[in-house]
């Protein structure tokens, strides 16, 4: 099939850019051309983050490429710091230094020694060979590792606080309604359990709160890309962490009962059974269509991840839902296009992405069942 038919999978370059331009108040210095910048800007500006971190090309002239001459990257650094227009830069590769051999994490420990008062992190994932989930997972685990290093809270002063707090790795901007699911993970253990936030990876974040990573009782783990990172929060710091998401009714309640074991905690039993009062009626409601429009009640998730599979296991097995094409169909927007159903909804990023709402219903936790059955109930009733 001709080239231009054919759409490139989202790289590790891509990966590491998802995972880490929320953090809103670092730079993201790239040692490449002006172009990939360009594109990435244009991007982030459709997936709803109202802000994100500032972006910068060196440029490259071919005297650059030839001699492998670093001097625009050391500047760029340099020109950062002296303007103090971030609390930590964040250097990634691109292609072309990437096929000329480049030792970006050479010159980033360089540069750290430099500015010893702000992090300097530096990442390898912007080759041709890595993919999305590599360079996210490389972003949450180097951001771990590096931020350790610059903490500033010690473990008996979370102790002494007395406040559950938790660390959330996940939701990032190539799935729509990243950071409507956060807050909803957030409301909801701030309901069950009297949580606060510690450091968020992924969503809308800033480098103050990922310096508070060691107060967390709980690491929170949404995709596997987190799970390394987790570990290594484990590791350092003997927090430790769940690996699940929770996407639609049962499934966040079998999310809370593993919260429970985790933290040996009850949830809030008030703020548990208003929520199931509300979820059981809008699922029965949503439960009772299905049975009644048997031919309609056909869903098709495209891809393979906690997304596609969190919310075809709640479609499937708590409303009764058929898998199958033709009708409910939902992927991102270059497969609804290729592949569409009488009811299309969008729950990937892609290049044909114009989202520009950061709060829009969310898709995780009870709110998330409630907003996934309005829209598959709507569908049922019609026609």
């Amino acid at each position: 099939m001709p080239l231009y038919k054919n759409r490139p999978e989202p790289s590790g370059r891509m990966g590491l850019l998802w995972a880490l331009a929320p953090v809103s108040d670092a730079a993201i210095i790239e040692f490449g051309s002006m172009g990939h910048m360009i594109y990435a800007d244009k991007f982030l500006g459709h997936t709803g983050l109202v802000k994100y971190a500032k972006l910068v090309t060196t440029h490259l002239s071919e005297k650059d490429i030839a001699l492998g001459i670093t001097k625009r990257l050391e500047d760029s650094v340099k020109e950062i710091v002296r303007k103090k227009e971030a609390k930590a830069i964040f250097l990634l590769p691109s292609s072309v230094p990437e096929m000329i051999g480049t030792d970006l994490e050479a010159i980033g420990g360089e540069l750290q020694f430099s500015y010893p008062d702000i992090p300097i992190v530096t990442f390898k994932a912007g080759n041709f060979k890595a993919t999305k989930e590599q360079g996210m997972e490389e972003a949450y685990y180097s951001l771990v590792k590096k931020f350790s290093e610059f903490h500033a809270f010690e473990a008996a002063d979370r102790l002494s606080k007395g406040t559950l707090r938790f660390n959330l790795i996940g939701p990032a901007c190539d799935w729509s309604r990243f950071q409507s699911d956060a807050r909803e993970i957030s409301r909801m253990l701030t309901g069950a359990f009297h949580m606060e936030e510690a450091a968020i990876f992924g969503s809308s974040s800033t480098v103050e709160s990922l310096l508070k990573m060691s107060q967390a009782d709980i690491t929170l783990v949404l995709r596997k890309d987190g799970i390394k990172a987790a570990k290594e929060l484990e590791r350092q710091y003997k927090i430790p962490y769940l690996y699940l998401t929770p996407y639609g009714y049962t499934g966040t309640l079998q999310w809370i009962e593993r919260l429970e074991e985790v933290l040996a905690k009850k949830a809030d039993i008030s703020f548990l059974e208003q929520e199931k009062q509300e979820v059981s009626h809008v699922v029965s409601h949503c439960r009772e269509w299905v049975n009644y429009r048997k031919a309609k009640a056909k869903l098709w998730v495209g891809g393979e991840d906690e997304l596609s599979g969190g919310l075809q296991e709640f479609a499937v097995t708590d409303l009764g839902f058929l898998p199958g094409e033709g009708e409910i169909h939902m992927s991102d927007l270059h497969e609804l296009r290729e592949n569409p159903g009488k009811c299309s909804t969008e729950i990937r990023r892609s290049t044909l992405s114009n989202d520009i709402n950061p709060y829009e219903a969310p898709f995780m936790g009870f709110r998330g069942a409630m907003n996934l059955c309005s829209l598959w109930y709507q569908h049922l009733t019609t026609g």
